[in-house]
């Protein structure tokens, strides 16, 4: 039985490395190089370049404005320097999903009138107008991310929302149009969406193959780009995802969108812009794509009863846009120590409500990856070792950043790493009963936010005794 799924496996991973079609190359530069998050790049039908940008004072909400439509046109030179579409955006944040006819496009914004809307608009001769809001049943956002975009066509949505019938975080759906209306979301299901994050989610030209970010798998960066092959007519069967290494950059990878009209393909990632997203232009070779690697943790296909409704209530974007913060530290508040190791009787000594020096434990900039894996790791090889000898202790993992960058952002960054240190010391043999996480972005700093030094110490994750049985 396992050769016959092995033999499966590789057949389904042939037909889709078979048929996908891709056009990137190595080493490219942003096309903007802006130090705002650029995030889903379209192609209009005129060959305009169309993108969401966050954070930028010239957005209608200003710095404080999570996202408004900008494009930038294109001669032999390039893409010009991008403006805002200010009739396609409002003071919150707005993503455009997609052309849906010649000059006709949708456009998502999160805070339309105190609502969730999805407007179309049509362009004419004086500029864009509003077109009628379009209904599409059952839209309900459990979590503060939303994307979508349109197939070639214009008669299929491809939506990644934390919503009904989710496997526990974003997942991937999909909603057809009909020639009057559009379908009620569908969970497009289990080989694609896990209990982390599917998002960015885009079809081929043909339909047939779907691209996706996610940041289930266990890679270096976190959340980089797959493919699939859509197997029959029903949007719930897939082949095994593939993983796309578009580039040799080490920050978060979303938003993978082909031009084939130009031979090329765009995405976005972090490396070079402080956590936020650059738009990048692949052209002329095709990338390396293997299986995706394992599952960093195991999805379930049980859908839970309920979806969780504790995240912070934001209408802005979470992964693209991550905080400046670089590094965490494990941190006693109340004292400075520069041991590494040795933290044994430390430990032993907590009082319940009390937390621990550890320093050293570091994170690369957007992601949860450890910067300086050998020392961090020493740390935590003592801190399971002790656990594991005193089973009966119960420790709360808090991560927390400095304030810069979005708090939203910020809470959902300290608690990813905070998870990320609980995954390490349960594969270390700690009982994952022993150990609880909560992020609390820079809400508690324990040393000034006006300077690096500062904001350093405020980057850290506590570890706290908070009960012995």
């Amino acid at each position: 039985m396992n050769n016959a799924i092995a033999i499966l496996f590789r057949a389904s991973t042939f037909i889709v490395l078979a048929l996908f079609t891709f056009y990137p190359s190595y080493g490219q530069s942003p096309v903007f190089s802006l130090a705002y998050d650029e995030q889903q790049p379209i192609i209009s039908p005129e060959g305009d370049l169309y993108f969401t940008l966050a954070y930028h004072p010239q957005n209608k909400g200003g710095q404080k404005d999570s996202g408004d439509v900008w494009f930038a046109t294109e001669d032999e030179q390039g893409f010009s320097s991008p403006v805002p579409v200010p009739e396609l955006s409002t003071k919150h944040y707005d993503l455009l999903i997609g052309f849906y006819q010649q000059s006709e496009v949708l456009v998502y914004h999160a805070n339309l009138n105190n609502q969730q809307v999805i407007q179309s608009y049509i362009k004419d001769v004086e500029g864009w107008k509003k077109g009628e809001v379009i209904q599409l049943p059952g839209l309900k956002l459990n979590g503060d991310y939303f994307s979508a975009s349109l197939d070639a066509m214009g008669k299929i949505m491809t939506i990644s929302m934390d919503s009904y019938g989710t496997y526990g975080n974003e997942d991937i759906y999909v909603s057809k149009y009909n020639g009057k209306s559009w379908s009620r979301p569908l969970n497009i299901g289990g080989e694609i969406n896990t209990n982390k994050q599917e998002l960015s989610p885009r079809l081929s030209y043909a339909g047939d193959s779907l691209y996706f970010a996610s940041n289930a798998y266990d890679t270096q960066k976190g959340i980089e780009i797959y493919g699939s092959k859509r197997l029959d007519n029903t949007w719930t069967n897939w082949s095994p995802p593939v993983l796309l290494k578009l580039s040799q950059l080490q920050g978060v990878e979303m938003y993978y969108f082909q031009d084939l009209k130009n031979k090329r393909a765009f995405f976005t990632n972090t490396q070079k812009s402080e956590g936020f997203g650059n738009i990048y232009i692949l052209e002329n070779k095709a990338p390396e794509m293997i299986p995706a690697p394992p599952l960093a943790k195991n999805p379930t296909d049980q859908r839970p009863t309920s979806v969780s409704n504790d995240r912070p209530n934001s209408s802005s974007p979470i992964v693209n846009s991550i905080s400046n913060s670089d590094t965490l530290l494990l941190s006693n508040p109340q004292r400075e120590s520069k041991e590494v190791v040795g933290i044994s009787e430390k430990l032993d000594a907590l009082a319940i409500g009390e937390q621990l020096i550890l320093e050293n434990v570091l994170f690369k900039k957007a992601t949860v990856d450890l910067l300086d894996s050998a020392s961090s790791l020493l740390v935590l090889d003592e801190l399971a070792t002790f656990m594991v000898k005193h089973p009966h202790k119960k420790m709360l993992i808090e991560g927390h950043t400095d304030s810069y960058g979005n708090a939203n952002v910020n809470m959902r960054l300290s608690l990813a790493r905070a998870d990320k240190i609980k995954e390490l010391l349960v594969n270390r043999g700690v009982a994952a009963s022993n150990l609880q996480t909560k992020g609390r972005g820079g809400k508690k700093p324990i040393a000034t936010n006006s300077n690096e030094a500062g904001r350093k110490k405020n980057r850290r994750v506590e570890i706290k005794l908070i009960a012995e049985d």
